[in-house]
This record gives structure tokens, C-alpha cells and sequence, in this order.
């Protein structure tokens, strides 16, 4: 059996990493944002600090805390604090409103919740529906209406409260829960990944992931409720004992001119924020900062041009998710437009039909993944223990995406076998969108699908049937969207269809729908940038 380019397994904890770099290098410069910065040594100080208000909350160890946090330094200090004592990190997506955030909340059973002053808002709308829930920690000003608008029994706290006397840290296993990511779902509700503290650094490693080394300084723009920004951008850096930059959002117009300003040597680009660079004007210092490598999700398929004006010498590529790690990887010079890769060496992978059976080369087949090594991947999904054993039926890891192999032993990705999306950075379920456009009165039915979009992702097509006698113009129909979606689960095309096509069991033929596609009859309204978008900012 090959060997892991992993560590052993007990090295693979946040208390193992982030402790041998207090140890061996306690000033290095650690994280920073752009109002204040952190060494390993201060940043570890705080965090503890910080930790000592879990337990006057009565946060025990492995039980949750949810995350409702803009990307600044403070978050990483909320995460640290969580981490190094055993607590578990369930990071909230800014955008999520209404029975989203409910059902993330209810499900996640958490009964703290530390958000930026500006979701207390939002928190307020579904407050009600929150049993659980019994203390609300706010980071910012707390206004007595706010106040008033949440129920009498939830408690609400100052993040400057929190700090205490410093607390120990844990002494934590590989196999024990770090956080609960939810990643949408396809046939139901977002399902929480849990994620054990071995999962997490397998995914994060540089020797994995990309090229971090100590001396790089990484620029992280994607939020940090993700795993793209919090460990494919922070966590990798950490474990190479390298620093951080943590800016607020991308922004297409000032990305050069930041990794100018913060000698950032090393990020994650998304294929869309890459797309969005390239459609800037040419600028004559385009190639003049010190970044040569980084890592690209997917590959553009400009990548030769890109590499030519922005100066970049390689570029690394890598395929992941959420509930099982990177499996494939191509490393810094081997990444190419349209492949991902080829299979780590401890992990076990193979294209399959519909019966799981393998297919044969050439040919295009579900994804399934298996670890070598134990804790590798997720412990399951929270709650949902149907979804957990349909996820790994046959003692494979569904990943539920088709692939191919290519003639030099890439794997190249062909589509989504799942009805999930990929717009702007984010995942979106079809099963949540249609649930919310069924709540409109003159909706009879909906079905939701990906389009292609010149953002290398989807835009989002609903196909709506009326009831009998009702009208609603896609306008409108788009405005109550709007106020019950995260702005980046909002169609942009509307079709309206006299019926939808079915098959003979009556269930909705979405692939018909799929190859008919964005036609002249659908109503086009452009996505409107959100307040807080994980590409977002650009202009």
C-alpha cells in the first residue's frame, strides 16, 4: 500500500500544529487583517483567552457553536478559541436567512451563536424557532429595538466579554469532531459534514493541497465559513507555519495592488475570480508583485494567457469536497484546463455506473472515493443517518460527480450526477431554491437547474408551471425570491412553461429541462451582487 505524504495521524490535530508553532516560532507573524495583525505566540494567547467565555456560556467540550462571521481577524480568533479546547466550529454562511438558517441551527443543535452585529437582524427574523438556542455573543453594538425583537430567554453577550483568564488547551485525538460543515443538499436540506481533526488537516496539508512553505505569506478572499478559505487558505498556511492575509472579499479592481501592499506570495483562485482578473483592463505592473504560484479551482481555460500577464509560474490544481477531502491532486506545473488531476497515494479511487460497478477506461462514470488511512474522511453526516450510510454505500464514498480519465491519467471533470449548482463560489441545492418558489401562491410547480454561465460556474434557471387562473410576472416572482433567499440562490432565468416534462412515474424529467435550456421565451434578470459574496466585490 502506498504511503501517506501525510504525518502520522496524531500529528493531525489543530492542538498539534498550531502548538508546535508557539513553541518553535511564538513571533512569527500569523494572521492578519487589514486592521490589525497576530504572531503565532499572540494569537494562541487570545484565543484562550477568548475560550474562557465557552465555558461561562456552558459550551462543553464536543458540543457545537455556530460561527456568523464576516472574514476579519476576530473570526479566526472565534475559531482558534473553539478549536484549541475541544469545542466544535459549525460556520454559518452570511447569506443564510429564514428556514436556511433555521434548519442549519436546529439541526446543528447548538445552543451558542457568535455573529457580526450586522446578521442580528436576520438572526431576530427566526429567533422564535430556535429552542436550542440560548445565547447569542455579538460582535459590534446591540441597539435596544434589536434587543427588544429577540425572545425574552435568549441571552445576549459583548464578543469583548468573553476574554478571560486563559484557559488550557485540549488534548485532542485525530478521530475527534473539529467542526460541522453544511454543504447543500440535493433531494433535501444542507447536511452537516462532520469533520474529525484528521479530516480537516488532510484536506488543508500543503503536501497535499499546494505549495505553502513557511515563508509564504497567503492571500485569503474567500470566506471563512468555507473550506476554500478557512482551510484551503488559512489552515494551509498555518500548517506550513507560514502567515496569512485575510481581506474582506475579492475584488477584481484591487487584487494585484493587495498582493502588492501585503507580499502575498501564495493563494486559492476559484476559476470564476480568475475568469474576473482577465476581464480586467490590461495594466502596464500587471506582472510586477511578488506572487508566482498558486492554486486554481478549476483551471480556466485561458491558463496560458493568464500565467503570461499576471506573471505566475505555475499553478497547481486540485479536486475536493467537503465530506471527503482532496483525492485528486495536481501538483505546482501540472495542472491543465479541464483535468484535476490524479488520485493521492493513500487514497483509493475508481469511476463507476449506476450499480457501482467500475466502467471501463474512456469511459465517463461516478466518482467514489476510499482513505487509506482511518478519520480521513467525514465521520458522517450530523443527524442524518439515511444520508450518512446512502453516502457510503458499498463501503465507497459517493461523491455523486462524473469524471472521466484522460489519455495522460488526468481525471477530468464531466458534470454533476446530483441536481446541486455551483454559482459564485457556492453551492446551491435545487431542493432548497424550488421549495422557496413553491411557497409563492401562484406556483403550481418548479424545477431548478444549472446553465452554463461565462463565469465558468452556473447561473440558475427555474422552470415554473402556474396554477390554473393565476399569474405572476417573473419579476415579481424574482422579488419574493429575493426576500427569502441568499442572494446567490436567486434565479437569474425564469421560464414559464404550461407544464413541466414528467416521467411516467410523474417524477420531473430535469435533464429534458437542462438540454432546453436558456431559450427566447426566458425571463433573464442578472444576479445582483449580495452585501457578502465569496467572489463578491468585484466591479
Amino acid at each position: 500500500m502506498p504511503s501517506s505524504p501525510l504525518p502520522p495521524l496524531p500529528e493531525r490535530t489543530f492542538t498539534a500544529v498550531i502548538g508546535r508553532h508557539v513553541a518553535r516560532q511564538p513571533d512569527r507573524p500569523a494572521v492578519r487583517d487589514p486592521q490589525r495583525a497576530l504572531s503565532y505566540g499572540a494569537l494562541y494567547e487570545e484565543a484562550l483567552s477568548v475560550a474562557a467565555g465557552s465555558a461561562r456560556l456552558e459550551v462543553a467540550a464536543g458540543e457545537p457553536v455556530l460561527l456568523m462571521m464576516d472574514n476579519h481577524l476576530d473570526a479566526i480568533v472565534a475559531w482558534w478559541a473553539l478549536a484549541l479546547t475541544g469545542r466544535v466550529e459549525v460556520p454559518v454562511n452570511t447569506a443564510y436567512k429564514g428556514s436556511i438558517l433555521v434548519h442549519v441551527a436546529n439541526n446543528s443543535g447548538a445552543g451558542v451563536i457568535v455573529l457580526d452585529e450586522a446578521y442580528l437582524p436576520v438572526l431576530a427574523e427566526v429567533a422564535a424557532q430556535l429552542p436550542r438556542l440560548a445565547h447569542v455573543v455579538v460582535r459590534g453594538e446591540v441597539g435596544p429595538a434589536l434587543r427588544k425583537a429577540l425572545p425574552a430567554g435568549l441571552r445576549v453577550h459583548p464578543w469583548a466579554g468573553l476574554a478571560g483568564p486563559r484557559v488550557r488547551p485540549a488534548e485532542l485525538q485525530p478521530w475527534d469532531l473539529m467542526g460541522i460543515m453544511y454543504t447543500s443538499g440535493t433531494t433535501g436540506p444542507s447536511k452537516g459534514v462532520r469533520v474529525t481533526q484528521a479530516h480537516a488537516y488532510g484536506y488543508a496539508a500543503p503536501a497535499v493541497l499546494g505549495r505553502a512553505l513557511p515563508e509564504d505569506v497567503s492571500l485569503v478572499t474567500l470566506p471563512l465559513f468555507h473550506i476554500g478559505g478557512q482551510w484551503a487558505g488559512v489552515y494551509n498556511s498555518l500548517i506550513a507555519g507560514g502567515a496569512s492575509v485575510v481581506l474582506p472579499r475579492f475584488s477584481a479592481t484591487t487584487y494585484w495592488d493587495d498582493v502588492r501592499h501585503y507580499g502575498c506570495t501564495y493563494t486559492l483562485l476559484l476559476g470564476a475570480m480568475a475568469n474576473f482578473l482577465v476581464q480586467q483592463p490590461p495594466r502596464e505592473d500587471d506582472a510586477r508583485h511578488p506572487m508566482r504560484q498558486l492554486l486554481m479551482v478549476p483551471v480556466v481555460p485561458q491558463l496560458e494567457a493568464f500565467q503570461a500577464r499576471f506573471g505566475i509560474e505555475t499553478v497547481a490544481t486540485a479536486y475536493g469536497l467537503t465530506e471527503g477531502s482532496t483525492a485528486l491532486i495536481a501538483p505546482q506545473g501540472r495542472a491543465r484546463p479541464g483535468a484535476v488531476g490524479v488520485p493521492r497515494p493513500d487514497f483509493d479511487v475508481r469511476l463507476v455506473d449506476e450499480h457501482d460497478m467500475p466502467v471501463p477506461r474512456g469511459r465517463v462514470g461516478e466518482l467514489l472515493i476510499r482513505p487509506h488511512e482511518p478519520w480521513s474522511v467525514m465521520d458522517g453526516y450530523h443527524d442524518m443517518p439515511e444520508a450518512t450510510v446512502s453516502a457510503w454505500r458499498n463501503q465507497w464514498l459517493h461523491t455523486g460527480d462524473a469524471f472521466r480519465i484522460d489519455e495522460d491519467g488526468q481525471y477530468v471533470f464531466v458534470d454533476r450526477m446530483k441536481d446541486a449548482m455551483r454559482r459564485r463560489g457556492e453551492n446551491v441545492s435545487s431542493f432548497e431554491v424550488e421549495r422557496e418558489i413553491m411557497e409563492h401562491p401562484a406556483v403550481l410547480e418548479a424545477a431548478v437547474v444549472g446553465v452554463p454561465s461565462d463565469a465558468t460556474e452556473d447561473d440558475i434557471l427555474a422552470c415554473v408551471a402556474l396554477r390554473p387562473g393565476q399569474s405572476v410576472t417573473a419579476d415579481a416572482l424574482l422579488d419574493f425570491l429575493e426576500a427569502r433567499l441568499p442572494y446567490f440562490m436567486v434565479p437569474r432565468y425564469v421560464d414559464f412553461l404550461p407544464e413541466l416534462p414528467k416521467t411516467p412515474t410523474a417524477k420531473i424529467r430535469k435533464q429534458a429541462l437542462r438540454e432546453r435550456g436558456v431559450t427566447a421565451t426566458c425571463h433573464d434578470r442578472p444576479p445582483r451582487t449580495g452585501r457578502r459574496s465569496s467572489i463578491g466585490g468585484h466591479k
